[in-house]
């Protein structure tokens, strides 16, 4: 009996975390990246008028591995469109989804 991978949840949206998730990505394996959301927010945030409860913030940490994977020099991915089998959240919200 074989067995295929439909679906993947990557823990840790860091260096290694978000390649991990580009690479699966690649291989066409629908991808949720998951990470910790923040404890506090940033003088940006705070001037914005956001709360630690917007999800604005609590995908803040998410987002910037997945942004910095997106720009990687050599890159993770190797299409825009795998870049579209990545749904980003972060541990307290969507870890339903794992």
């Amino acid at each position: 009996m074989t067995h295929g991978i439909n679906r993947a949840t990557v823990i840790g949206a860091g260096t290694m975390g978000a390649a991990i998730a580009g690479h699966l990505a690649n291989a066409g394996v629908p991808v949720t990246l998951l990470d910790m959301a923040p404890t506090s927010l940033t003088a940006e945030e705070e001037a914005a008028g956001l709360t630690l409860e917007d999800r604005k913030v609590r995908n803040r940490i998410v987002r910037a591995g997945y942004e910095r994977m997106i720009k990687a020099k050599p890159a993770s991915l190797f299409t825009a469109e795998s870049a579209n089998r990545i749904t980003i959240g972060n541990l307290h919200d969507d870890f339903e989804q794992v």
